[in-house]
């Protein structure tokens, strides 16, 4: 299934797909997609159930969300990319790069996880019942307080409100599914296998994937770089836009230079 996806940039410049947060969509990665544009193909992805994508019609697994990246990359022309993952992004980056390797370039795991442990599971299956008992709108505050800092919540309420909004327009069919494939996120014993350039970012701040955890995935990873943001939380992308923008940024444009400088 092909997913909404929107692209910006040259038409013969190196790809990234960014593939976003669970109860998030496309729209997340503004503020990097604006920059990277100028000199990169980027598609931002919907996922299903998330922006303009379709629900699904069952549940679904990582390596079922990964094949629809692919065939989304297909559907315009994109042979090869570097993927950028945003937590459920971040996962579904992995099980892309296990499962396409000669489509994946360069990977991007920002607050994320290569395995979801039991107690985990339960808090996913608790935040899943009250989305379905009292609809997403009851996910919208504690969501937000995970995802950013006290201080910058507080500094930054037109930004949280932007953030809120695309948790409310999150299908219930969509946050189950992918609550489901966040439970069963198991990617750590393959991931010596990758062999492409990979930059994993956390945040110092937070409390859904620690830098601890983060560590966890760039060791487990050949020459993996860790870049961990000392004032963020679960959002780099949006609590830390412009080192976010700029470091990722500088990562993608080494490891995709040959490819520039062609186009």
């Amino acid at each position: 299934m092909s997913l909404a996806c929107r692209i910006q940039g040259p038409v013969d410049a190196p790809a990234v797909v960014l593939l976003h947060a669970i109860a998030t969509h496309g729209a997340i990665w503004q503020a990097q997609a604006a920059v990277w544009s100028r000199r990169l193909r980027v598609a931002c992805i919907d996922l299903p159930g998330h922006g303009d994508s379709a629900d699904p019609d069952g549940p679904l697994t990582l390596a079922d969300y990964a094949r629809q990246v692919a065939d989304t990359m297909d559907a315009h022309g994109i042979a090869d990319a570097a993927l950028v993952g945003l937590s459920l992004g971040g996962m579904v980056a992995q099980a892309f790069a296990l499962d396409h390797p000669a489509s994946t370039r360069a990977l991007v795991l920002a607050h994320t996880s290569a395995r979801t442990d039991a107690a985990v599971r339960e808090l996913w299956s608790a935040r899943l019942a009250q989305a379905e008992a009292d609809g997403l709108a009851a996910q919208v505050a504690p969501t937000l307080a995970r995802w950013f800092t006290r201080g910058f919540a507080a500094a930054s309420p037109l930004t949280l409100q932007g953030v809120a909004a695309q948790i409310r327009r999150t299908s219930l069919p969509g946050y189950a599914a992918a609550v489901g494939a966040i439970q069963a996120l198991d990617h750590l014993e393959r991931l010596p296998s990758l062999r492409v350039p990979t930059l994993v970012v956390a945040g110092a701040r937070d409390s859904a994937v620690p830098p601890a955890v983060a560590r966890q995935l760039a060791e487990a990873i050949p020459d993996a770089r860790l870049l961990v943001l000392p004032d963020a939380a679960h959002l780099g992308p949006v609590e830390q836009p412009v080192v976010f923008t700029e470091s990722v940024g500088a990562f993608l444009l080494e490891v995709m230079a040959s490819g520039i400088s062609r186009a």
